[in-house]
């Protein structure tokens, strides 16, 4: 009997026409897009458009700072010693265990994590390395129109090709593009001026003086890094007093007021001589390779997007990554089920009427809730990321993420404020859809 459903379930999955999907990113979220693109009963053809010569995205490490290897943009901003902010636990796909070991990982575990899983259910097949997509654009101005892709391999720019998709997913992230705000008399500054993006290595800073205007994760983990070569590291931000204590050469100080010729003066009026101004300000949402007809970003706002997942006027249309602070391995995860639930037909998108309804609703929303005009697709405060989660589960039928995870990274959360020297020697364990556990 089994041997008999297996069969007809392959004939009637290959006796149906295949769509044929352009999945652009071979990092978490493109990997979570192909694996729930090959594991449904209808039949689909995924192309997955990889600009690194290996599958994790933003988690590849390049010893580049600016242009890599083949002469084009270094996308990634990895640096060397990184180790993760969050426990491993939050880091994982529902089908695809880690290896044994502590629960906060460095970069090269989390690598072979994503090497492994695409290894173990053959995704590498779908995936063109070393590929940069040039331009995705729609054949009509039809709700259901293709898209034509166009694109290169990076080691013979000359030989543009072009294919044509039913269907396109954006998985290609948010941390591209580095933001650095104006800052008064920067254009006078002699020192070094330089951006989270390219910092690669702590030994650079050998015996140097750096003021790191941002004082978010990668602020103050960047701090704390430079701290054991660097003479002296400022860590300048507009918020209220971390609440953690940091490395003795690390002081905290309040923003730039402006910039001299060989120093930093301070909203404070102290000044301090020093060698580096870095920033960790963060990234500008990027889709370079959309139209500003098709896709509009204003104030990091992305618009016009449903369930900031799916384009309105476009349904054929989706992204994988648009929003920002949020557990994005299982949350990815679960939004590509969602977006192929919508491929299957089992999911009905509302009217365009009632998708651009619920995105200016959710905007307002946010609006009264406190958050400014860059946060449209923030999801780190409080609850919100949970709340999204149910809202996608909903709508696509699907069980939300574990409460335990909610208390994990609340619980984690709260030690990276208060400890962030020492948070990442715990250990977790969930020990069911409620309980976690801290381990030895």
């Amino acid at each position: 009997m089994f041997s008999f459903v297996l069969c007809s379930f392959k004939q009637s999955k290959m006796s149906e026409n295949p769509k044929r999907v352009a999945v652009i990113g071979a990092g978490v979220a493109g990997l979570s897009v192909l694996r729930n693109l090959t594991d449904t009963s209808k039949n689909y053809i995924p192309t997955c458009f990889e600009r690194g010569s290996d599958i994790g995205g933003v988690w590849v490490y390049n010893k580049n700072t600016h242009i890599d290897e083949n002469g084009m943009p270094v996308f990634t901003s990895m640096y060397r010693d990184l180790m993760t902010n969050i426990p491993k636990q939050l880091m994982a796909f529902p089908d695809f265990s880690y290896q044994p070991g502590p629960s906060y990982i460095s970069r090269p575990d989390v690598c072979d994590y994503l090497q492994r899983y695409a290894d173990k259910y053959d995704l590498r097949q779908h995936i063109k390395m070393n590929t940069f997509v040039q331009t995705v654009r729609p054949n009509g101005k039809e709700r259901d129109t293709k898209w034509t892709v166009s694109y290169f391999d990076v080691r013979k720019k000359d030989e543009v090709h072009k294919e044509v998709f039913d269907n396109v997913i954006v998985c290609s992230g948010h941390h591209e593009k580095p933001y650095s705000p104006e800052v008064d008399g920067l254009d006078k500054f002699k020192g070094e001026v330089l951006h989270s993006h390219n910092y690669r290595i702590p030994e650079y800073f050998k015996d140097k003086k750096v003021v790191i205007l941002g004082a978010s994760f990668s602020g103050q983990d960047l701090a704390v890094g430079i701290s054991r070569y660097g003479k002296k590291v400022f860590l300048s931000h507009v918020k209220d007093p971390l609440l953690t204590v940091l490395p003795a050469k690390v002081v905290e100080k309040p923003g730039i007021k402006h910039m001299t010729e060989s120093g930093v003066v301070f909203l404070d009026d102290t000044n301090e001589e020093v060698d580096v101004l870095l920033f960790c300000t963060g990234y500008r949402t990027h889709f370079p390779f959309l139209s500003k007809d098709v896709l509009q970003i204003n104030c990091q706002r992305v618009t016009p997007v449903y369930k900031h997942i799916v384009h309105i006027k476009f349904p054929t249309l989706f992204f994988v990554g648009i929003p920002k602070l949020l557990s994005y391995f299982p949350q990815s995860f679960e939004i590509a089920k969602a977006i192929v639930a919508i491929l299957n037909g089992t999911v009905i998108l509302p009217s365009e009427d009632q998708m651009s309804d619920d995105a200016e609703n959710d905007f307002a929303q946010r609006k009264k809730e406190g958050l400014d005009d860059s946060q449209a697709h923030f999801m780190g405060d409080g609850d919100r990321q949970w709340r999204f989660n149910k809202d996608i589960a909903k709508m696509a039928g699907l069980d939300p993420l574990p409460t335990s995870f909610q208390r994990l990274w609340d619980y984690v959360i709260v030690q990276r404020d208060h400890h962030f020297l020492t948070f990442r020697k715990q250990n977790f364990d969930i020990i069911d859809s409620d309980k976690i556990v801290e381990v030895q």
